[in-house]
Parts: C-alpha cells; structure tokens; sequence
C-alpha cells in the first residue's frame, strides 16, 4: 500500500491511501482523511484493510481538531518536483536531505 501526506489550502493536511504506486501516480486513492472525515474512494468498504481504516480513523481524531497537525509518520511516500510528482519512498527522500 502507498501512502501520502499532502498540505491542501481547503482541507489542511490530506492522507491518502492507494492500492499500488501505478494507482497513486494517476492520483487513484481507495481511502483519505483530512479534518472533514475519513472518505472510501471507488472500492466496497470490505476492500479496505482495517489496519488502513483504523488509522485513517486515529488521523482523523487529530485532524479535525488541528487540521495541519503533523502526521507525516504516516506516509510511505512523498511527492518531488512540481505538479505532486514523481512519488519517491520516504527513505530515498531522506537520503536526499
């Protein structure tokens, strides 16, 4: 599963989840959360690991009541370069710094 951490002007910080890294380079996400709640995208809920819900869930605890809360941790990958791309995994991205 790929995760990412994005800041939005609207929502604040965006989690998204997606099924494979194809998937979320065509920005396909199956669950997100931001302070507004926790959304399933375009796949039957029982598709949705419940490790994935839950912590959607937790995020959104902390995201409603501080919707730029820090919740990085979470992601597996991270956007580089203009426009969200390309996607590179959070140890490369470390690596980079």
């Amino acid at each position: 599963m790929i995760v990412t951490v994005t800041s939005t002007i609207m929502d604040g910080t965006v989690v998204r989840w997606y099924r494979t890294l194809p998937d979320a380079q065509i920005h396909r996400p199956i669950l997100s959360v931001s302070r507004a709640g926790v959304r399933v995208h375009d796949v039957y809920l029982h598709e949705v690991p419940d490790e994935a819900l839950a912590i959607a869930q937790d995020a959104w605890a902390v995201l409603r009541r501080d919707p730029r809360h820090d919740v990085r941790y979470l992601a597996t990958h991270v956007n580089r370069g203009p426009s969200n791309g390309p996607l590179v995994p959070v140890e490369e991205a470390k690596d980079e710094l």
